[in-house]
């Protein structure tokens, strides 16, 4: 793996395993100013989103013990974190 998803994988573990909680969602179809205003009202509760490469988050889950997203992982993706 190169070093750049090498780096993206681990920082998106840490985000995994410093969440109580993520939620996987397909943002195809959504809007920038739409995206943008999810970003505030999730940072207004603690929470985050992010776009996100399907390999490098299917392989991130699978180290932090999350294994059973194999095939569900398609499209555009954007992962919620938060605290």
């Amino acid at each position: 793996m190169r070093p750049e998803k090498q780096s993206l994988t681990k920082e998106y573990l840490a985000r995994l395993n410093a969440s109580p909680f993520f939620i996987v969602v397909n943002y195809t179809g959504l809007k920038v100013g739409h995206l943008t205003e999810l970003r505030k009202r999730l940072a207004k509760a603690g929470a985050e989103i992010h776009v996100v490469k399907n390999s490098v988050f299917r392989i991130a889950a699978k180290e932090a013990g999350v294994e059973d997203l194999n095939g569900t992982l398609a499209g555009q993706l954007a992962v919620v974190t938060g605290k």
